[in-house]
């Protein structure tokens, strides 16, 4: 084995990886093999974080105890952990490639529940292609998007870097095109940029050790499709389904920013739904796996997260000491990808307003939302709308009529692009106007008030 600092092996991002995608601290981990080895009756392991780090570094190759342990707990195949030598790969088998039409005859209800939960008979890339190549894949089986022909007739084929540029730059479009488009419509505009990007996916070669920019910009563009989804549409069952899509494709990727951000917005479905405990195991992988990428606004969306979270499950001053290490991160090293574009010390402002808002403190929320308001960019209309209805809520108490004014502003822009996020915050204001001619006016402004379904045939 090797002493010190000095590389036998290559580093194991795929352990890395599973590590960070369960959140997990590599004392964790420890742990975790130390009561996996107790349960099996292999005695006590002597395993130190240390010797993880080495693990993963390539300094040291885990022993066939830990091997073994490491592919319980995982509930992967040592191949997808990186816990095979080159002399161990040479015995895997052959992928073999079955003609799309004998493929759809084998679909079966069984096979298909088999292939949703990527069993250790499938490989992942094995089960990309197949998913692909009939219509499967965690995101197209679900909301029934229809089958990815074009995949059954070229799989495995080396990838043109100019498809790859045109698909990312045509991701970088979707994304700044969601501020300016109908929820509707950039719902279905994503929706098929996502099953071209699994398609492209399906017919090329992907590797297991990360660094895929088509991976990248899939996952991206799954996670444009969920923001579209629970935000806009307020569908948090598809919008879960998206998440998932996204998580598994960013695996290709290796991007830690992107899947930071993934698992953050993933916290917000259980988070908004009151179960706390849910909605931390998400935060924990998002923060695991931003100590190893994103700069100062991804640290402080994170916190902001984290707060609105803690704020919704009844844990108030944890929420505002997540919005003081916001404002500290703001001032950290590093730097942002260029997807980070919906957070900015406006949305900070408006994290820290709502907070405020669900802990009662009407005041302070409301200095916090003014001050957000002032600084949101002028395109900025859906966030605007948010802030608006806080506004409302937080001045009800004690001036009806100017709570009313931001309410019916708000309504103004949702009647023309409706915004779940948005709709979501009326139900509080009509309560906190409840017996005044302004609250009886605004339920009658906001009854036509709808949003859009989410349409996935």
């Amino acid at each position: 084995m090797a002493d010190g600092g000095s590389r036998r092996h290559p580093p194991n991002k795929r352990l890395t990886w599973e590590r960070l995608q369960r959140g997990w601290s590599r004392d964790e981990l420890v742990n975790q093999i130390a009561e996996s080895m107790r349960a099996h009756g292999d005695g006590e392991s002597g395993l130190t974080a240390h010797t993880v780090r080495r693990w993963e570094s390539g300094e040291r190759w885990p022993e066939p105890r830990f091997r073994k342990h490491l592919v319980l707990i995982f509930d992967l195949p040592a191949s997808e952990l990186g816990l095979l030598t080159s002399e161990e790969r040479e015995f895997q088998p052959q992928e073999v490639t079955v003609p799309g039409g004998v493929l759809d005859a084998m679909v079966s209800a069984e096979l298909r529940r088999l292939l949703m939960s990527e069993g250790t008979g499938f490989g992942r890339q094995q089960f990309l292609r197949a998913a692909v190549a009939v219509g499967l894949s965690p995101l197209l089986a679900s909301v029934g998007v229809g089958e990815a022909d074009a995949a059954r007739h070229s799989r495995g084929h080396a990838r043109d870097p100019r498809a790859v540029e045109s698909y990312a730059n045509a991701t970088a479009a979707q994304r700044a095109l969601y501020w300016t488009t109908l929820a509707e419509t950039m719902w279905d505009a994503a929706l098929g940029h996502l099953r071209l990007g699994l398609t492209l996916l399906g017919q090329t070669t992907t590797s297991r050790e990360g660094d895929d920019p088509l991976a990248a910009a899939v996952a991206e563009t799954a996670l444009l499709a969920a923001r579209i989804a629970f935000f806009d549409l307020g569908n948090p069952t598809v919008a879960t389904r998206c998440f998932e899509q996204a998580e598994s494709t960013v695996d290709y990727a290796g991007d830690h920013a992107l899947a930071a951000a993934i698992a953050a917005h993933r916290a917000f479905v259980p988070g908004f739904a009151g179960d706390g405990v849910a909605a931390q195991r998400h935060l924990d992988v998002a923060q695991a796996h931003a100590r190893f990428g994103g700069g100062p606004n991804l640290r402080a969306w994170l916190h902001c997260v984290t707060a609105e979270v803690h704020a919704r499950t009844g844990q108030g001053e944890s929420s505002r000491e997540r919005i003081r290490q916001a404002e500290h991160a703001l001032g950290t090293n590093g730097t942002d990808p260029d997807w980070l574009d919906f957070f900015s010390p406006a949305r900070l402002a408006s994290f820290a307003g709502n907070a405020e808002l669900l802990a009662g403190r009407h005041e302070v929320a409301a200095r916090w939302l003014d001050r957000s308001l002032a600084q949101l960019d002028p395109q900025a209309d859906k966030q605007r709308a948010v802030v608006l209805l806080d506004l409302a809520a937080a001045h009800a108490p004690t001036d009806a009529v100017h709570a009313a004014s931001f309410a019916h502003r708000a309504c103004d822009m949702l009647s023309d692009r409706p915004y779940g996020a948005a709709v979501e915050r009326i139900p509080a204001v009509q309560q906190a106007l409840a017996g005044t001619p302004a609250g009886v006016e605004l339920v009658e402004r906001t009854r036509a008030l709808r949003l859009p379904a989410v349409a996935v045939d």
